[in-house]
C-alpha cells in the first residue's frame, strides 16, 4: 500500500512539474449521450495542442498552444487505466469534438506511465465543454463498457485545473460481439475499390416485398458509414436502425426502397469523406475517390444485380458523410437526385460553399437536419448549416417544395438522433 501511494505521489509530482501549478479537481466528468466519430466544429480560436507529460518511459515534444488574449485557461491532466490485455506496443489516443473525432491524432496521444497507466495534459479556455472517447488509433479499437457494450461519449467541463483518473474497461476489438440486431432481409458482400485501394464492405437492405413481385423495381438510397446503419454488433457508437425503420414503414404504408450501406475506411474515414484537404488537420482529399468508387463500380453492380429504378437514386450521410452527400449531389446531379445531409461537418471543408454556389446543376430534393445541442459549439454547427441553406435558397431551392430543413432543439451529434429522423427524411425525399 505504501509503495502504491508513493508511486502515485511520484506521478503527480512529475505531472505538476510538467504543467506548472495545478488547481483543485472541481471539474465535471459525467457522461453524455452517445456520439460518433462524426465531426463537430471546434472553435477556431480554441483549438488546443497538448503539452507533454513527463514519465519514466517516454517524452514527446508538441507545439505549444497559445490561447487567445483575455481568456482564462484551465489545464487538466487525465490519468487513464486500461485493460491488462492492452498490447504492450499499443498507443492510446483521446478523440473528441475538439479534434474532429480523429481517432489517431498524434497531438492527442497519451504517454505511458511507469505503472502501466496513461496520461495527457489538456488546456482549454475556462468553461469549454468537450465530448470524447479513448482509442488505440482507430474506431475499431475504441473503448467500450464492462460487458463490451457501446458507451456514451465522455463529457468534461474545464472549470478548474486538476488531475482526473479515468478507466477504460475494454477495447472494441478485444471483445467478442455476438449480439446482432439486423432486421429484415439484409445482405453483406465485399468489393475491392481500386480508387481507395482497399476492400469495402457493402450492406444491401431489400424491402419485404422484393421477392413477391418480380416485375417491381425499387429506388435506391446509398448511405455512408454502413457499419453504423443496421447492426449494433458492427456499429462503434450505436446503429441508426435503418432496417427496423424501413420494416415499420412498409408494414404501415407499403413504402419500400433498397438501401445500400457503404462501410467507411476506419481511421481513413476523415480522408475518404472529405473532398478537399483540411490544412489545419492535414487530412481529407479522398472524397472524389470515394464517389468514383460508388458511381463507377458499386452503382453499376447494384443495378445489374437487383431490380432497381436506376434514375431514382439518392445518397445520405451524417457529419462528414453529410458533407459528402451534399458534395455528391452537386458533383453528380444526374445520378443522385435525392440528398439527405444529417449534422453535416461543413466546417471541415468550407470550400463546399463556393462549390455548391457555382455548381451548374443540383439534386432535385435536399433534406438537411441538425441538432441544436451538438458538440462543444452548437452555435457554429447551426451557423455552418444555415449558410448552406441560404446558398441553396439563392440557387432557387424552396423550403417545403424541394428543400426540407429540420432542427431538433435537443438533438445531439449521434446515431440516435440521425436514426430518429431517418424515416421522415427518406419518405420525404422519395415521395412515400
Amino acid at each position: 500500500m505504501r509503495n502504491t501511494k508513493a508511486l502515485t505521489l511520484f506521478i503527480v509530482i512529475l505531472l505538476i512539474a510538467s504543467l506548472g501549478c495545478i488547481g483543485g479537481s472541481n471539474g465535471t466528468g459525467a457522461s453524455s449521450t452517445t456520439s460518433s466519430e462524426g465531426t463537430s466544429s471546434p472553435p477556431k480560436t480554441t483549438t488546443p495542442m497538448t503539452s507533454s507529460v513527463g514519465s519514466s518511459t517516454s517524452s514527446v515534444e508538441t507545439t505549444i498552444w497559445r490561447p487567445p488574449q483575455g481568456e482564462k485557461n484551465v489545464t487538466v491532466t487525465f490519468i487513464v487505466s486500461v485493460p491488462e490485455y492492452t498490447p504492450q506496443n499499443a498507443s492510446v489516443y483521446i478523440a473528441g469534438d475538439f479534434n474532429g473525432w480523429n481517432p489517431k491524432d498524434e497531438r492527442f496521444r497519451l504517454q505511458k506511465l511507469q505503472d502501466g497507466r496513461w496520461a495527457i495534459n489538456l488546456t482549454f479556455p475556462y468553461g469549454t465543454v468537450i465530448n470524447f472517447k479513448f482509442t488505440r488509433g482507430s474506431w475499431e479499437s475504441v473503448e467500450v463498457g464492462p460487458s463490451g457494450e457501446e458507451i456514451p461519449s465522455r463529457h468534461f467541463i474545464f472549470r478548474k485545473g486538476g488531475v482526473y483518473e479515468l478507466r477504460v474497461y475494454n477495447w472494441h476489438d478485444h471483445v467478442e460481439r455476438v449480439a446482432h440486431t439486423i432486421s429484415g432481409n439484409v445482405k453483406v458482400f465485399k468489393m475491392f475499390s481500386s480508387q481507395l485501394n482497399r476492400t469495402v464492405r457493402v450492406w444491401v437492405y431489400l424491402p419485404p416485398d422484393y421477392g413477391k413481385n418480380e416485375k417491381k423495381r425499387y429506388p435506391v438510397l446509398y448511405m455512408l458509414d454502413g457499419q453504423n446503419l443496421f447492426d449494433n454488433a458492427t456499429a462503434f457508437a450505436g446503429e441508426w436502425g435503418v432496417d427496423e425503420t424501413l420494416e415499420y414503414l412498409y408494414n404501415k404504408t407499403g413504402f419500400s426502397i433498397i438501401v445500400v450501406g457503404i462501410d467507411n475506411g476506419g481511421e481513413r474515414r476523415i480522408d475518404e469523406y472529405a473532398p478537399w484537404v483540411n490544412a489545419e488537420y492535414g487530412r481529407g482529399g479522398l472524397g472524389n475517390a470515394t464517389l468514383d468508387f460508388i458511381v463507377e463500380n458499386l452503382k453499376p453492380y447494384i443495378d445489374a444485380l437487383y431490380r432497381t429504378e436506376r434514375e431514382e437514386t439518392g445518397i445520405m450521410g451524417s457529419s462528414l458523410g453529410g458533407l459528402m452527400a451534399i458534395y455528391a449531389g452537386f458533383r453528380h446531379p444526374d445520378i443522385f437526385k435525392y440528398v439527405g445531409a444529417m449534422s453535416s461537418a461543413f466546417w471541415f471543408n468550407p470550400e463546399i460553399y463556393d462549390f455548391v454556389r457555382n455548381a451548374p446543376g443540383g439534386p432535385e430534393k435536399i433534406y438537411i437536419y441538425w441538432g441544436a445541442s451538438e458538440g462543444s459549439n452548437p452555435e457554429k454547427i447551426a451557423e455552418d448549416n444555415l449558410k448552406i441553406v441560404e446558398i441553396l435558397k439563392e440557387k432557387g431551392y424552396v423550403e417545403g417544395q424541394n428543400l426540407k430543413v429540420v432542427v431538433e432543439e435537443k438533438g445531439e451529434h449521434n446515431e440516435l438522433y440521425w436514426g430518429k429522423h431517418f424515416g421522415e427524411a427518406v419518405t420525404w425525399l422519395f415521395g412515400g
